[in-house]
């Protein structure tokens, strides 16, 4: 996560009850969840319990408008999907009390600020969202049909998807590409915390919103079961978006279905306990993160504070997305 990029704390109070009153009104969900290790599942590990002792510790008073869905179009248009505004927050990343059996790229936990709120989206992109902006469909998973997450896109892809909803929603285009289709090669064209349009979340981003101000081993949960598809109940494939309980903020499939890219480059020595203010990850590097579990992978997979990542080329039935914006 390269928290030395951050820029510093900000001298706010935070409240841990801010966030989860304007996500949901309750730091409880009522989905179960779980998680475990599967091949090449990275370093998913076991199922943490449920203190929140460490992590989602505070946050600050969010937008006034609290949580709930926006759909993009009051304020110039957006992708299909809905959105959820998450507020500005102040949380610990990695391995908290609520996690277990940790890798080292976890460590140590480290306080994170994100002072901005931010409209995530409550799913990911869905196969039919994707094809109706960029003409094709990468999917492997055809058969799942049109509501499940798209998948078997590269890091490019799913940057380039972000941009076409930005030109869609004339808004600020995030990122820098040239080529087409699966041949596209893209890199961010500015800061993501100054970017008005559409793009794929921070490493600190998403995790703090799979928190959702909580302390759960899954995103919303201490039973991956309820929240997250992963191999052993999945039946071998994806599933329609939204089919498993939210976290307290409203957000899907946080955990399982699909992995999903983020913005960050990879480092194992992200972490040092020092907090930071909206850090952007590496200034380069050879793999990207991607986060969350996914259908094939075991349930410690899911794990929130679990990393992994691959070469930002990388395509597989696996690895899908979700997108984000800095809130209006």
């Amino acid at each position: 996560m390269g928290f030395g990029a951050g820029r510093g704390a900000l001298g706010v109070v935070w409240l841990w009850g801010a966030l989860v009153s304007a996500c949901s009104g309750d730091a409880s969900s009522d989905a179960a969840g779980g998680a475990s290790d599967s091949a090449g599942a990275g370093k998913g590990v076991g199922e943490g319990g449920a203190g929140s002792d460490g992590a989602g510790d505070g946050v600050g008073d969010g937008g006034a408008d609290g949580g709930g869905l926006d759909d993009g179009g009051a304020d110039g248009g957006g992708p299909a999907e809905r959105f959820v505004r998450v507020p500005a927050q102040r949380f610990t990343v990695g391995c908290t009390p609520g996690q277990s059996d940790c890798s080292s790229d976890e460590r140590p936990p480290t306080p994170v600020v994100l002072s901005q709120d931010l409209l995530v989206g409550a799913t990911e992109v869905t196969q039919a969202e994707f094809e109706a902006v960029m003409g094709y469909n990468p999917a492997a998973l055809l058969s799942c049909g049109a509501d499940c997450p798209v998948e078997r896109l590269s890091w490019d892809e799913a940057a380039a998807y972000a941009n076409a909803e930005s030109a869609a929603a004339g808004l600020e285009l995030c990122y820098a590409c040239s080529g087409s289709g699966t041949s596209i090669s893209c890199s961010p064209a500015v800061d993501p915390y100054r970017c008005a349009g559409y793009r794929l979340p921070t490493e600190a981003e998403w995790e703090g919103a799979a928190r959702c101000g909580a302390d759960l081993p899954f995103a919303g949960n201490t039973n991956a079961g309820a929240v997250a598809w992963f191999d052993s109940n999945s039946d071998g494939t994806t599933h329609p978006v939204a089919g498993k309980a939210p976290n307290a903020c409203g957000l899907y499939d946080m955990s399982g279905n699909v992995w999903e890219w983020t913005q960050d480059w990879y480092s194992s020595r992200s972490y040092t306990g020092v907090e930071q203010t909206d850090p952007v990850g590496p200034s380069t590097g050879d793999f990207r993160v991607y986060r969350g579990g996914a259908w094939n992978f075991s349930r410690s997979a899911a794990r929130l504070s679990n990393r992994n990542e691959e070469l930002p080329s990388h395509r597989a039935d696996y690895l899908g997305l979700r997108l984000v914006r800095i809130a209006p």
